[in-house]
Order: C-alpha cells, then structure tokens, then sequence
C-alpha cells in the first residue's frame, strides 16, 4: 500500500530519533503518521481506503506499521490519536470512572467484552470524553507502541473550539470522506458535538441542516469554520456558501502545501506535548 502524501525531509535521521516525537493517527478508513523534530515536520505519511470495517482497518495498520521498521525506534514520546463515531461526552460533576463500561454499553450499544474504556479530560471545559477502545486495537497499540499515550482526536477538536470561541455562534465542521463531525459554541462555551455518515451531498446538507435546527442556532448570526476533506468548487463546498454567510475555511484541501493535510495531526500532537 502506498501513501496517498508524504513528507521525508533530507535531514531526517531516521537512526537517531531518541529527541523526535511520533505521532500516529488511526481511523476506519485510514492512517498517517508525523514525526516532528521540535516544532518541524521531518518525515510524514498519510494514508486512506474505502472500505469502512475496523476489521480491516486493524490489517492496514498492522502491514503500514510492520512496513516501517523506524516508527518502532525509541522516540522522546509517542502518541496515538484514536478517530472515532463512538464517544460520548460526561460533565465532570456527573463523571466517574468506575461506570465508564456501563455508560458506554448503554449509550453506545456495544459488547463490552470488545472494549476496553478510556477516558479524556478537556482541557478547556469541565467535560470528559468516554470512548471504547476495541480490544484488538489496544493490543496492536500496546505491541508496537506500550510506552504511547492515547488520545481521541474529538477530546483535541472539541477543546480547539472551545479555545476559539466567542460570544457568538459558531459551527466547527471537519469533514472526512464518508463522515463528518460538528461542533456548536455560543458564549465561549460548548452547545452541541455530533457525528454524521453521508453518501450523498442531499444527505450531507440534511444532516448539517437539522443539526443546527435541533440547536436553534441561526444561521444568519452563525460562523462556520470547515476542515477537513472539501474543495470549496464542489457541491458541497457550493451549498455550504449557499446557506452560510460567514466561512472561516481553516484547512481545506487540496492544499498547495503538502504539509497541510498532516496539519491537524501536527497542531494536536504539539497541544498535547506542550
């Protein structure tokens, strides 16, 4: 399998990287990998398929981590970002972890002999984030990577928002190939998270549309900052502009700079790492 984009600076030591931190996004329907040297891409991958099954997704990742003999070596630091639907979000003063199986078997529906559960504090609300990890990709984890600390990308993207809110409404889309995720803030403080699949561009307006009619958010006092996977020439990027009057596109692709694919990885490991 070959990287849909990749980064390998001159530079790169890939013998001695013990000052280097590795960085590993895996989702459904994909991974990438950045190794930052301080602040500085140095070497990066990013890769993606079709098909939407966590089964195969665990054979990509283990053939993409096996392939790469020097993501094994002693980094300063490794993180693993976890890109999943299936979370849910407990303020702190109803939080506590000893119900984090139960609350995830009944909110989530799921066998909770597949999972292990773990949890993320936010860093700028009094909010966790509870998110099964299947078990199969905890054991993956735990045999190339034992020493990684484990994230869930939404904790990173919901406390990014959170950060940059105001007192006016603002919608957070990040928009992935089959799926996307939205977040609402009004008076710098979270209103709403959710999870959307779509196939087609009615469906993907259907879902956008009620989300912000379910919150009361109005569109004409609303800023929308996008991410993610859209070029703004496409439908979606033309009905997107159709119905929302303020866009902040934050980091649409395609991108002339091939580092701006692997940028919401790199500004959530150096968050993380600060």
């Amino acid at each position: 399998m070959n990287p849909v984009q990749q980064i390998n600076k001159s530079a790169y030591d890939s013998q001695n990287v013990k000052n280097n931190v590795l960085s590993i996004n895996l989702r459904v329907d994909g991974l990438s990998f950045v190794i930052l040297e301080a602040s500085n891409i140095v070497k990066a991958e990013y890769y993606e398929w079709q098909n939407r099954d966590w089964g195969n997704a665990i054979q990509k990742f283990t053939e993409i981590i096996q392939k790469h003999s020097e993501l094994k070596k002693a980094f300063k630091k490794v993180y693993i970002f976890i890109s999943s639907q299936q979370s849910t979000l407990i303020p702190n003063s109803f939080y506590s972890e000893n119900k984090n199986t139960t609350v995830l078997e009944t909110l989530l529906g799921i066998n909770k002999d597949t999972f292990n559960p773990y949890s993320q504090q936010l860093k700028n609300a009094d909010i966790t984030l509870i998110y099964p990890l299947d078990l199969e990709i905890e054991k993956l984890i735990n045999t190339y990577f034992p020493k990684a600390i484990i994230n869930h990308e939404s904790a990173s993207f919901i406390d990014e928002a959170i950060k940059t809110a105001s007192v006016k409404e603002k919608l957070y889309l990040n928009i992935g190939h089959q799926s996307f995720e939205l977040i609402a803030t009004k008076y710098s403080k979270l209103i709403a998270h959710n999870y959307f699949d779509y196939t087609t561009v009615d469906e993907f307006m259907f879902f956008l549309l009620s989300f912000v009619k379910q919150n009361n958010i109005l569109l004409k006092n609303l800023q929308l900052c996008i991410s993610g996977s859209i070029n703004m020439d496409s439908k979606i990027g033309k009905n997107l502009e159709k119905y929302f009057p303020v866009i902040n596109k934050m980091s649409v692709s395609p991108a002339i700079d091939k580092e701006q694919i692997f940028a919401k990885l790199k500004n959530y490991t150096l968050v993380a790492n600060s």
